[in-house]
């Protein structure tokens, strides 16, 4: 799914990149909203098969997952009461667990999967979370449309699961906190992989992974900006 196509605003989540010299990622907290279309074009095909993945090195910390994903069985069985197909990628990656374990996060995000998808708050489609920041600060999710034929990854400091209608202090969920940040979950996790793997590497004054040179150069030709 494209931005333009979508109900959400697109913005991009994620941590400062100003250390590696790309002035429009400053250090604005533990989380930054930056601007979606500025976001330089991820250095690998998208093929639907996470061959980019399987390439990278596998770690044993900081990983989002290490296991397959449990709550799969139910999920299908959810997905196909209500006539929704799960991207391959996404079943694929929630499956096996030698590529999770090639994905870290430097904010110790994790694999959190829904059991059931829930009527998204604009738009005519669904959200399923898949992954959760380890304080609560952030979630993503799958945005799937009703019919079935599209698909997008969605970013929102609000809860929605299929268990709850609001969140614990009983308030409802603000749509519009909701931003469109990846056009496919293959496109969403190969740009959360780079970013992360780069944050890594120039903590670590380790060698910076695969695409990382030509993504930040580009992101260094831009202005200042984020919020």
């Amino acid at each position: 799914m494209l931005a333009q196509e979508s109900p959400f605003r697109p913005y991009w989540w994620g941590v400062s990149m100003a250390d590696v010299g790309v002035s429009c990622r400053p250090d604005v907290g533990t989380y930054g909203r930056y601007e979606f279309p500025e976001l330089p074009p991820v250095p690998f095909a998208m093929t639907g098969d996470l061959a980019w993945l399987a390439e990278q090195p596998m770690h044993d910390e900081w990983c989002v997952g290490t296991k397959p994903v449990a709550e799969l069985p139910t999920l299908l069985g959810a997905c196909e009461r209500l006539g929704l197909s799960l991207p391959p990628a996404f079943l694929i990656f929630m499956r096996t667990p030698d590529l999770q374990r090639r994905v870290r996060s430097c904010t110790a995000c994790f694999i959190d999967v829904d059991v059931a998808p829930v009527r998204a708050p604009a738009g005519d489609g669904y959200l399923l979370r898949f992954l959760a920041d380890q304080q609560g600060c952030l979630f993503w999710y799958l945005y799937l449309t009703a019919d079935g034929s599209d698909h997008a990854v969605v970013c929102s400091g609000d809860e929605y699961d299929s268990t709850s209608d609001g969140d614990e202090d009983g308030h409802d969920n603000d749509p519009d906190e909701i931003a469109f940040c990846g056009e496919s979950f293959e496109t969403f996790l190969c740009r959360y992989w780079l970013e992360n793997e780069i944050g890594f590497a120039n903590d670590d004054e380790a060698v910076m992974p695969d695409g990382a040179a030509e993504y930040i150069s580009r992101y260094r030709e831009l202005p200042a900006s984020g919020s």
